[in-house]
């Protein structure tokens, strides 16, 4: 009769150990951000982005100002695309210190692209920060920087998870229609709005609607109807 090893006996004795469970990475917790939820995201943002403005503007007794930013909605793009550039940076982030420094940058960095693509397409300015304290090119401000990165911590702390659980509970079905109305509405809200703001340029500039569009462009959103909607843009 053949003797059991000495390995074989402590082998057996010992009771079956769970193995160590590895931590998932960051990537698995939050996954890729799909489109979708990229719709609800800048539609979200937009939304709060115009009603912060709008109540700004009135308790500093300047009234009732239009602060959509675009004709067809009420979504702020400066304040859509800023959501998503915040989520898409930061949704990943554990450490507060991380998303406040990242979106400090960031939003910053987003103030001061738009700022200058709007100069070079349109050759306008909505905002000019020159006069103020530790501005950067009259596009952004450091104090102003210090204020999206608190933005930034409550939003992925406070706003987005939750939001993110939220929109994974909606049926598919009515994600999917929903997300793509909001979509629709967007891309044509855009294309009117920067329709509408480049022939307001040209105008200013003296040149003249040569095609049929440009024509109803200019009757339907004349200089006095936008210079209501976008009372900030300065030639």
């Amino acid at each position: 009769m053949k003797t059991p090893s000495r390995t074989g006996i402590r082998a057996a004795a010992q009771p079956d150990r769970p193995l160590p469970q590895k931590a998932l990475p960051l990537a698995a917790v939050h996954p890729s951000l799909s489109f979708r939820k990229a719709v609800f995201i800048y539609a979200l943002g937009g939304l709060v982005g115009t009603l912060w403005e709008t109540c700004w503007n009135l308790m500093r007794g300047r009234g009732f100002v239009y602060c959509n930013g675009s004709l067809l909605s009420p979504f702020n793009i400066v304040y859509g695309t800023g959501a998503l550039v915040i989520i898409l940076l930061l949704r990943n982030r554990r450490e507060a210190w991380q998303v406040f420094l990242i979106g400090a940058l960031g939003g910053g960095a987003v103030e001061y692209i738009l700022s200058v693509l709007e100069e070079l397409v349109l050759g306008t300015r909505s905002w000019d920060y020159s006069a103020y304290f530790l501005n950067i090119g009259g596009r952004t401000t450091l104090p102003y920087m210090l204020f999206w990165g608190v933005l930034c911590t409550a939003v992925i702390f406070i706003v987005y998870r939750p939001l993110d659980r939220m929109l994974d509970a909606l049926p598919e079905r009515a994600l999917t229609a929903i997300s793509a109305v909001l979509a629709c509405w967007i891309a044509l809200d855009m294309a009117v709005t920067v329709t509408a703001l480049l022939r307001y340029a040209a105008r200013a500039r003296g040149a003249q609607a040569m095609t049929a569009l440009g024509r109803a462009v200019d009757k339907i959103f004349g200089d006095a109807f936008m210079k209501k909607h976008f009372p900030a843009m300065r030639f």
